[in-house]
């Protein structure tokens, strides 16, 4: 994906189009396929169903556990050429499903397929970081994470129709890695060389002549060497933590909607005005980038989210339980990209792959510990109103946290 050109080589709207388009499929790891699962397990009567599972966890485990490693190889390699190859093996792994002799091969292709979208998620989102300035480039992971929530209502249904032909037929979704792929080669290019010392090196105070000078220079750029890595690592806990929030509403809201009387349904409808809500918030969060503190926008998102969490924790009513569904969305939709914007900001061409790489290993470790989360208070409390109230009290205390830290993030 790479030519000797390419310093000089300029985005233009293909390249925007293809950069937005490939986020799509940072969640094709189990959307598409969930809708099968049934059907496998029948497939595969003497296997458990949390064997069957893995089918579309194992992706997520896979991005948590490779996403800085693809990210420093994405830095040494270029992230163009890590984009491409990481679609060619996401479209042959995904594919696999389709001739895949045994449940144990479908897993390891489900694994494999898990590090190309690392690939993919990590690559695009640092494509961006180095393609755009800051303005333009907070709308870009706007649409960026616009697009994921939209291929999630999308690929559900699709998944569902398609898993009627037979559990193997859903895989056919996997397809679109060929258009993408032609896309990217068209396209896509690495960015501009920086010169020595990178973007990072525009900031700061001019060197004076004499020592003094030099000294403060140098103690200049040690302070901002000091506050990029505390922002970014400020980035991960935070997304860390929005995710495994988050994450309840789809893992666990269906049983509160259950206790309602209410059937899968209604569950899928409510699913829906999470997502459609995410995507509100995903759009909205470049314009509120221009005129808030990212520090008080970012402690805004995490209060919506809790109060969201807190209103499915005593929700009376289904709908109470859509409220805060609806809240939470609006919170980690609008938190997300500014999280990437926060981290591409403080990234350089030599180092943007393995940042994104680690907010990618981030999120995915926090839908694991959603799992975990809720396993845990489920043991202690019994009831899934208290792990609602538990994820509440979590968003809360991040807020506050926010709050307390504004002066190293603004």
């Amino acid at each position: 994906m790479d030519t000797e050109g390419s310093q000089q080589f300029t985005p233009g709207k293909g390249a925007l189009a293809t950069l937005v388009l490939v986020s799509m499929l940072n969640v094709l790891g189990g959307a598409a396929v969930a809708p099968a699962l049934p059907a496998i397990s029948a497939a595969y009567p003497d296997v458990s169903e949390a064997v069957v599972s893995l089918v579309i966890t194992l992706p997520s485990l896979a991005v948590a556990l490779s996403g800085l490693f693809v990210g420093a190889i994405a830095d040494r390699f270029g992230k163009a050429r890590t984009l491409g190859v990481s679609l060619v093996v996401f479209t042959l792994t995904g594919l696999w499903g389709l001739v895949a002799p045994t449940l144990e091969s479908l897993l390891v292709g489900r694994f494999i397929l898990g590090i190309a979208i690392a690939g993919i998620s990590t690559a695009s989102a640092a494509l961006a970081s180095e393609y755009y300035d800051e303005d333009i480039r907070a709308k870009v992971y706007g649409w960026q994470s616009a697009a994921s929530g939209t291929s999630v209502l999308v690929l559900e249904t699709s998944g569902g129709f398609l898993s009627l032909l037979g559990w193997r037929a859903p895989f056919l979704v996997y397809l679109v890695g060929f258009v993408l792929l032609a896309l990217t080669a068209l396209f896509i290019r690495e960015a501009h060389r920086m010169p020595a010392g990178g973007r990072r090196a525009r900031i700061g105070a001019t060197e004076k002549p004499g020592g003094a000078g030099r000294r403060s220079f140098r103690d200049g750029i040690a302070r901002i060497a000091q506050a990029v890595g505390f922002v970014v690592a400020a980035c991960m806990v935070a997304a860390f933590l929005a995710q495994t929030m988050s994450f309840l509403v789809p893992s666990k809201m269906p049983y509160l909607i259950a206790s309602f009387g209410q059937s899968s349904l209604v569950s899928g409808l409510f699913l829906g005005g999470f997502g459609i809500s995410n995507i509100v918030g995903s759009l909205a969060s470049a314009q509120l980038q221009k005129r808030t503190r990212h520090s008080a926008m970012a402690a805004c998102c995490f209060a919506l989210m809790s109060a969201g969490c807190a209103l499915m924790s005593i929700a009376p009513n289904m709908w109470m339980v859509l409220a805060g569904a609806v809240l939470v969305g609006l919170g980690v939709g609008c938190l997300i990209p500014l999280l990437m914007a926060l981290v591409a900001g403080h990234s350089t061409r030599e180092n943007s792959g393995k940042h994104m790489g680690a907010l990618a290993t981030a999120c995915n470790l926090g839908q694991f510990a959603c799992t975990l989360l809720a396993g845990g208070v489920m043991a202690v409390a019994g009831t899934h109103q208290a792990v609602f109230a538990v994820a509440a009290a979590i968003g809360l205390a991040s807020a506050a946290v926010t709050v307390v830290v504004r002066t190293r993030i603004d």
